[in-house]
């Protein structure tokens, strides 16, 4: 079997039974199923007739239509640089609205964008798709993250190649950190919060209901801790607990999920016979010399751990995932193309747009959850074919991050949250699996955890994931939530060469 290895990785998830799944997903760094953080974006800005007004009248929205199709209000909001100094220097937050079906709206439903470093506002045409019978009655509601997208946006310059060594990242950082006039402390999930809660109030909302997936979990988290009396419901999709150091329980949670993923694979018979080896073969390739592909695009250098971070990022959907075992098979008998493309996609030498942002490394080298950890990355890792990448990518963060100036950071644990909360789980999640929320019946004695076999890195892409999160913003909490569905949802059949 001939498979064109571009076509295959950008076009997987078009030949997925509809209706099951809807649009692709919102994970900012990936492509084909988490390509939404790159949808196209135009904003027109004509005025209405008929302007929409937020619950407070105030500020002055002007129309705005995202990906051509999706229509809202949009403003820039002003905010204090500094929190703790009201008076003083502001700084601009870009904000979209797309306004409740049904006039006059119930309340609102803020969308957390993943990251750190995705810009909400980016993903407008899959919230408005996404969260579709939730907008019938509450306005949907994209703040973009400080430093972020067209919320005074600080980028450093695309000078830094990938396996440049710590000694020229710490470099890099400096030296576009120097080149600022802004206060990288002040670009953390704390101070995001806070400006959260400062749309909300301009606005004039009461309690509003949130949805952050990954990234935008942990900023929900944080929020909800610190005003919980402006929250009413919070779903949270694809996350850890704030406890949970991600980085260092890396390995051991991909390794996980890859084996997931080949026992679905040995389910089933024609998988089974085209893929015995899988992770045998995988083994063999890292422990292979780096390899030079010549790709359409040009050439890639694939390295042991840039294999393996590939493979770690194929396994963060199950479309993706779908290809691994092929992707192996070719690689083991020398051919490499499947994995280059795949590692091309990924970003191959250069840094994701999202890692030259300021606020990713503030969030990165300050949060606790963050930290990167040899010793606990070493004993977590032991026995995953990550081990080796997770650990270079610890020692990396951890002299790199000697440049960047702690943020401002506060706990993000306490006292349990006495707000409805709806956890949604990927059973085959490489990076945020619900192993990391073990404990939250604690933290969050009115929630709800729904686990969806075989799902990746995020669910909200299926459509019984949108309707168990439409019926629980509705009631106001889990009661009556049946996610039977979500033990059935489509799973994309393996590729077989």
């Amino acid at each position: 079997m001939s498979v064109d290895s571009d076509n295959v990785l950008r076009h997987w998830g078009e030949h997925r039974q509809q209706p099951h799944r809807g649009l692709p997903r919102w994970i900012w760094w990936a492509t084909g199923a988490l390509a939404v953080a790159a949808v196209g974006l135009v904003i027109s800005l004509s005025e209405r007739s008929v302007p929409w007004r937020a619950p407070s009248g105030a500020p002055r929205f002007v129309s705005c239509t995202y990906g051509g199709r999706v229509d809202g209000w949009c403003a820039n909001l002003r905010v204090a640089a500094d929190p703790s100094k009201p008076h003083g220097r502001t700084i601009s937050l870009r904000v979209a609205v797309v306004p409740a079906t049904k006039r006059p709206a119930a309340g609102a439903l803020f969308y957390l964008e993943g990251g750190p470093g995705g810009a909400a506002t980016a993903s407008t045409v899959s919230v408005n798709a996404f969260f579709a019978a939730v907008g019938r009655n509450r306005d949907l509601v994209m703040v973009d993250q400080r430093g972020v997208g067209g919320s005074s946006r600080l980028s450093c310059p695309d000078a830094y190649e990938r396996g440049a060594g710590a000694g020229a990242l710490t470099a890099y950082l400096r030296q576009c950190l120097a080149g600022f006039d802004a206060n990288p402390r002040l670009y953390t999930t704390s101070v995001a919060a806070a400006d959260l809660e400062a749309v909300r109030h301009t606005l004039g909302y009461g309690k509003v209901d949130l949805y952050g997936g990954s990234y935008g979990a942990t900023l929900a988290q944080a929020y909800v801790r610190r005003y919980p009396g402006s929250v009413r419901t919070v779903v949270l999709d694809g996350a850890s607990l704030p406890d949970v150091r991600i980085f260092d329980v890396s390995a051991r949670n991909a390794e996980r999920a890859l084996r997931v993923e080949l026992a679905r694979c040995a389910a089933a018979p024609a998988c089974r016979r085209a893929y015995p080896d899988t992770r045998r073969q995988l083994n063999e390739l890292l422990a292979r010399p780096r390899r030079f592909v010549a790709l359409p695009t040009g050439k890639v250098v694939l390295r042991p751990n840039d294999i393996a971070w590939t493979v770690e990022w194929l396994s963060e959907t199950a479309e993706n995932a779908a290809i691994i075992p092929y992707a192996v098979k070719e690689a083991a008998h020398g051919d490499y193309t499947m994995l280059a493309s795949a590692h091309a996609q990924l970003g191959g030498s250069n840094l994701d747009p999202p890692a030259r942002l300021v606020p990713f490394w503030s969030i990165l080298c300050s949060e606790p959850w963050a930290a990167f950890d040899v010793g606990p990355t070493v004993r977590a890792g032991r026995g995953s074919y990550l081990a080796e990448a997770a650990l270079a990518r610890a020692r990396l963060f951890r002299r790199a991050c000697r440049a960047v100036p702690k943020g401002r950071v506060q706990p993000d644990v306490g006292d349990p949250v006495r707000v409805s909360v709806l956890l949604l789980a990927g059973g085959a999640d490489p990076l945020d699996p619900a192993a990391n929320l073990r404990g939250w019946r604690r933290v969050f004695p009115h929630g709800r955890l729904v686990v969806v076999p075989g799902a990746g890195h995020g669910t909200i892409e299926y459509a019984c994931v949108q309707k168990l999160i439409a019926r629980f913003v509705a009631h106001g909490g889990p009661a009556g939530l049946n996610p039977a569905c979500a033990r059935h949802v489509w799973l994309p059949p393996f590729a077989i060469g």
